[in-house]
């Protein structure tokens, strides 16, 4: 190792080398040189010799140097060797604190990828909870920041998204005590209470406008898309998943992936929907060689797999200029539309779940029970006219009856 000669200055136990200067503000190249001042002093009968700082860099001064040496000595202030012992030894407990980031990560580990709910689950760690609580403990976590977190979530999103970021919170946390990860809160995180999710029905007036809308709207591939929610009432992310491996001519079949429960769900084709399947794969074949020749049915233009989010700006313009109120949901009004026509028909809750892709007796499920209330009462105005009907006319031939014998006397 080079040996540098050593300068003294005009304070006891400081002195410098003269080595090449580090860029920094005062200096701009990096041709000249610079001090750099050591310091050496005895702590426990030990003597020690170490860096004060640079000249430039540091802006060091012999005697700022010497003011270190004093508060080293004393005990003062931490050692070179002792401050980079304690940075090791933080760096050791931080890798193992059982941090909401750390036990997150177990979280996904024992739950895999497969499913939407745990992708689901990462988007919402990464925009709510990953900055703000992802390097704290359950322990150093006190009601007032949850009370903070919610806060900062409520100004933007809707108390239904607050809820589930609480309570992905709670499920975290949850995990980490029943695998002896952590230890639990000391506090309960309460859940804010939401009101059953609004549904949003179309017009037949507004139905009308959105597919006069579809005619005029330049991107078809849009509105093939939107079209096929349309008609068969899938999640936005659903046919954005669908590859032409998924869609069966023949049979009439789709083969829904990426479902909400993880699960593959076939779906049969009407004549409309085979249609619009038609005309996209037409559209397709004048397209670029990367969208013609890609496998998915609704690629983005390069190809590959379009985003579920990444088309939501043009789907809101389709709705917007057919009127459609800004409130709505431009995806899943249409699921609810379709939803509510079907079982406003005579549908049951089983056939429009199968359609939808909900489970049986899911709280969306219950939530459109009210339309089935509806068909319900119609088919018992229904009958009671049929009968009333029945009875009408039987009455009539009775009283036609007394008539001609009436005559006949």
């Amino acid at each position: 190792m080079r040996e540098y000669p050593r300068h003294k200055t005009d304070y006891p136990g400081v002195w410098f080398i003269e080595g090449k200067a580090l860029p920094s503000k005062r200096t701009q190249t990096t041709q000249q040189t610079e001090k750099i001042y050591y310091i050496a002093y005895r702590k426990d009968g030990k003597l020690i010799e170490e860096k004060a700082g640079r000249q430039f860099s540091d802006n060091m001064t012999p005697a700022k140097a010497s003011e270190i040496r004093t508060l080293r000595k004393k005990g003062k202030q931490d050692s070179n060797t002792e401050r980079r012992a304690k940075r090791k030894v933080m760096m050791v407990m931080n890798t193992n604190r059982p941090t909401v980031k750390f036990l997150f990560s177990k979280y996904l580990e024992n739950k895999g990828d497969s499913l939407k709910g745990v992708r689901t689950d990462k988007s919402r760690f990464v925009n709510h909870l990953e900055a703000t609580l992802g390097k704290l403990t359950p322990q150093e976590i006190d009601p007032f920041t949850v009370m903070r977190l919610k806060k900062s979530i409520d100004q933007n999103h809707t108390p239904g998204s607050t809820r589930n970021v609480l309570e992905l919170l709670r499920r975290i946390i949850n995990f980490g005590v029943k695998n002896n990860l952590c230890s639990p809160l000391d506090f309960l995180i309460e859940l804010p209470k939401v009101e059953s999710e609004r549904i949003e029905v179309l017009t037949d007036e507004q139905f009308k406008s959105l597919t006069e809308t579809w005619n005029e709207y330049p991107d078809k591939h849009i509105v093939n898309l939107h079209k096929v929610i349309a008609w068969t009432g899938m999640r936005p992310s659903e046919p954005c998943s669908l590859q032409w491996d998924d869609v069966d001519f023949k049979h009439s079949v789709i083969m829904r992936r990426n479902t909400k429960s993880g699960k593959d769900k076939p779906l049969r084709m009407s004549k409309e929907v085979t249609s619009i399947f038609m005309d996209q794969r037409t559209l397709l074949e004048s397209e670029v060689s990367e969208m013609r020749n890609s496998p998915f049915v609704f690629p983005r233009r390069g190809g590959g797999k379009r985003n579920p989010d990444g088309w939501i700006k043009n789907v809101k313009d389709i709705c917007n200029r057919a009127g459609i109120p800004k409130s709505y949901r431009p995806n899943y009004c249409l699921r609810d539309t379709i939803a509510s026509t079907l079982l406003s028909n005579g549908s049951t809750l089983d056939e429009v779940g199968y359609m939808l892709g909900h489970e049986p007796g899911s709280p969306m499920m219950k939530r459109y029970a009210k339309f089935v209330e509806g068909a319900q009462q119609r088919i018992v105005d229904r009958a009671d006219e049929l009968i009333k009907s029945k009875y009408r006319s039987q009455k009539e031939v009775f009283e036609i009856e007394q008539h001609r014998t009436k005559n006949s006397k």
